[in-house]
């Protein structure tokens, strides 16, 4: 038995109340259709798994009439999450791969915000962020990007950046540098970004300088 939510006004809790209805009337599969015209497409199609469905539709990137329906990163994400035996017959590894394939295909990029596949989804921007993820990296990842086949980004050269994330860069330069030195490239390295961020090069640069304090 497939149900649709073809306009994508549905809520979670509509969801699975209705689900659940049918779920007591039936003994067959139950298919759900969600698509995304509220955003709750990937919210919607769990909570008719939670309720009994069997099946939900997805497509690579979420790719459908008008918002789309249910993508498939981000529904493997929300699965993952949750229970990883849920996805444990799929080569995760693969996403990306199938994300970039489509969009060249179809002439868009992958949405900034994709899960999994986006280019920012494992990548670390802010001070304390950095810190963090240096530190224990499960702090704000839920994921290890290595399950897809990816690597996590430490964005270093903008006016955002902390020191540790510097002395992390100038570890992996072979660098032995104190912690008045960090502090002072730091300083440097958020003052020359006012202007515009610096490039992984203009940043070693600076590094293998070492500014005066």
């Amino acid at each position: 038995m497939g149900l649709a939510d073809t306009v994508g006004i549905a809520t979670p809790s509509q969801v699975f109340e209705l689900v659940s209805m049918v779920r007591k009337a039936v003994d067959c599969d139950i298919e759900f259709h969600a698509h995304n015209d509220t955003g709750c497409a990937i919210a919607n199609a769990f909570a008719a798994l939670e309720a009994g469905a069997t099946h939900v539709d997805t497509t690579i990137l979420g790719i459908g009439e008008r918002n789309g329906i249910v993508p498939l990163s981000g529904m493997i994400a929300r699965l993952l999450s949750i229970n990883p035996e849920l996805v444990s017959q799929y080569r995760l590894e693969i996403l990306p791969e199938l994300d970039r394939m489509v969009a060249e295909m179809v002439g868009i990029e992958v949405p900034f915000n994709a899960a999994i596949t986006s280019a920012t989804a494992f990548h670390h921007k802010a001070g304390m962020h950095t810190n963090a993820v240096l530190n224990d990296p499960s702090t704000y990842e839920i994921f290890d990007p290595a399950q897809f086949g990816r690597e996590r980004t430490l964005m270093t050269g903008h006016r955002l950046t902390g020191r540790h994330v510097i002395a992390h860069r100038a570890s992996l330069l072979g660098l032995s540098l104190n912690d008045q030195e960090i502090r002072t490239i730091t300083a440097e390295v958020k003052r020359r970004a006012d202007a515009r961020p610096l490039s992984t090069d203009e940043l070693d640069d600076l590094l293998r300088g070492r500014v005066p304090a």
